[in-house]
C-alpha cells in the first residue's frame, strides 16, 4: 500500500509541475540612445576607476586599484565596433586598503611583484571589437604588464553619452563598464601562488578586472554662420 501511494503522490506532483505555466521570457534588453559625436575621446582620469580582485588564502576576493590612469578612444558612434581604445596604467599609483605599519603599496610594487621600477606602466591596446547586444560588446587587446603580452578580452557595456556635458560644460562625454579576467602567471607573477587552482593556501592565479570609464573630448561647436553682408545703397 505504501507503494502505490508514494507512487500516486509521485505522479501527482509530476503532473502539477508539468501544469505549471512556463516562465516569462526576459524582456529584449532597449538600446541606450548614442547622443555623443564621433571623434578621438581622452580618458578622464577622475571619474575612472580600475579596480583588481583575487581569492585571498581561499577567504575573500581582496581588491586593490590603480589611481593613474590614461587613454584614449577613437570613438565612431555610426558603427561603434569600428572603434579602438588604449590605455596605460601607471603601476606605481597600487592603492590597497592596508593600513598597518607595513608599506604594502610599496611591496607590491617591487620586483618580487610587478617592478615598478623597471616596468613603470602596463598597457592595454584593442585589436577588435565584436558587438554582443544593444548596449554591450566583447573587446579584444593586447595587455602588456611586466614587458609581457598577452590578448585579453573585456566584457563591455555601454552605459550612456553626451554630445555636450550636462552641467554646460563645452565637452562631450561618453562612459563605458567593463570586466575580464586573467592569469598572474603568465606576465611572470608567481608569488605565493596556490599549490592548486581550487587550493586555498595563497592568492589565487586568477585576477579579475573591474572597469569604469569615462572619456571627454571637447564638444563639437556649430558652424559659425559668416556675417551678413550689408545691402547696397538705394539710391
Amino acid at each position: 500500500m505504501k507503494f502505490w501511494t508514494a507512487a500516486a503522490a509521485a505522479t501527482a506532483f509530476a503532473l502539477a509541475a508539468c501544469s505549471q505555466p512556463a516562465p516569462a521570457p526576459e524582456p529584449a534588453e532597449t538600446a541606450v540612445a548614442v547622443n555623443a559625436p564621433s571623434g578621438t575621446y581622452q580618458l578622464d582620469p577622475h571619474h575612472t576607476t580600475i579596480t583588481v580582485r583575487a581569492k585571498h588564502f581561499g577567504l575573500s576576493n581582496y581588491a586593490l586599484r590603480f589611481n593613474g590612469v590614461t587613454g584614449a578612444l577613437n570613438f565612431n558612434a555610426e558603427d561603434p565596433a569600428q572603434s579602438t581604445v588604449e590605455a596605460t596604467v601607471a603601476v606605481a599609483t597600487l592603492d590597497t586598503p592596508y593600513s598597518g605599519d607595513r608599506n604594502f603599496d610599496a611591496e607590491l610594487q617591487n620586483s618580487e611583484w610587478l617592478d615598478s621600477a623597471q616596468f613603470p606602466a602596463a598597457t592595454f591596446r584593442s585589436t577588435a571589437v565584436e558587438r554582443t547586444g544593444p548596449n554591450t560588446a566583447r573587446v579584444t587587446g593586447d595587455l602588456t604588464i611586466r614587458n609581457v603580452t598577452h590578448p585579453i578580452t573585456l566584457d563591455v557595456r555601454y552605459n550612456a553619452s553626451h554630445a555636450s556635458h550636462p552641467m554646460g560644460f563645452p565637452t562631450s562625454l561618453i562612459g563605458f563598464s567593463a570586466r575580464g579576467t586573467l592569469l598572474r602567471s603568465q606576465y611572470g607573477l608567481n608569488v605565493l601562488l596556490p599549490s592548486a587552482p581550487d587550493a586555498a593556501d595563497g592568492v589565487a592565479d586568477d585576477i579579475e578586472l573591474l572597469i569604469e570609464a569615462e572619456f571627454t573630448k571637447p564638444a563639437d561647436q556649430a558652424a559659425t554662420p559668416a556675417p551678413a553682408q550689408p545691402a547696397e545703397p538705394v539710391n
